[in-house]
């Protein structure tokens, strides 16, 4: 009998280890599930957010190049003929265009590790303050001549925006007495706009102008 009890003393012993064991797995698959699913919620949060951001980079670009237009738009034409950083001007686009050859092409640009505040300039205008939007994205922004040459503007040296065709008005209206006047060619220039946002999220926007 005293046999029989000792044996029954240790089956029970042996059945709360197992289950004490099964335990602690069970506790650590729910501890791993648990912070699977906050990644998973985490990882969709990021996603959510740079979706966001891309949606106000695409309005805050706007900014960026409506006060380009009201510093200098009026003056492209005429503008200083040498670099003018503290305007975030350039009057040739190798600054960015590194090792760029003939007319730049962009296939060189570095505006990542070019960029700072000093060669930029930071947007005014309606709705921002100190450069920055209502949403709290800074927005700076520089303007490049396409030539790559300092001095006056020519075709030799700069891209050019194409001039109509004069002939195409004499075949409009037929027999003409007076010649049409024809427009003069002007100097493309490349406008960069770099959106900063809250997050120290970067984003860069082009437009080409003329």
């Amino acid at each position: 009998m005293r046999g029989c009890a000792m044996l029954v003393v240790a089956s029970k012993s042996s059945q709360r280890g197992l289950v004490l064991f099964v335990a602690l797995i069970a506790l650590v698959v729910m501890s791993l599930a648990s912070v699977a699913l906050i990644r998973s919620v985490d990882t969709s949060s990021q996603i959510t957010g740079n979706l966001a951001f891309k949606q106000s980079t695409a309005i805050t670009s706007s900014y960026g190049l409506e006060a380009m237009a009201d510093t200098i738009g009026g003056q492209l034409k005429s503008y200083a003929f040498t670099n003018d950083p503290s305007n975030g001007y350039y009057a040739v686009c190798t600054t960015f265009d590194s090792g760029a050859t003939g007319q730049c092409n962009g296939e060189n640009l570095t505006l990542s590790t070019t960029w700072s505040d000093a060669n930029s300039k930071l947007a005014t205008g309606a709705g921002i303050a100190n450069g920055k939007d209502p949403y709290g994205n800074t927005i700076r922004y520089v303007v490049e001549r396409m030539c790559n040459q300092n001095g006056d503007v020519s075709k030799e040296r700069c891209m050019m925006a194409a001039s109509p065709d004069p002939d195409s008005s004499k075949r409009g209206c037929g027999f003409c007495i007076f010649k049409p006047p024809v427009a003069e060619p002007l100097p493309i220039y490349r406008v960069t706009v770099r959106i900063v946002g809250p997050r120290n999220t970067v984003s860069y926007v082009q437009a080409f102008v003329s």
